[in-house]
């Protein structure tokens, strides 16, 4: 497997399972613990998302 498929593969996974934790969110928690821990995911989501593809820009660029 080279390297943009394994990007690709990981940056679905990444936004599929976002967007099922905001499912989850909008359906509603049973109490602010859960609630504050899936919000706290998917704002680890987000960063992992942006920091591969600023990796891939930088790659692109020829910055690494």
């Amino acid at each position: 497997m080279d390297d943009v498929t394994a990007i690709y593969q990981i940056l679905k996974k990444i936004r599929m399972r976002k967007e099922e934790l905001k499912g989850i969110i909008s359906t509603g928690l049973h109490n602010f613990d859960e609630y504050n821990k899936c919000v706290g995911e998917v704002k680890a989501y987000n960063i992992m998302e942006q920091d591969i593809q600023d990796l891939q820009k930088k790659e692109e660029n020829g910055d690494t």
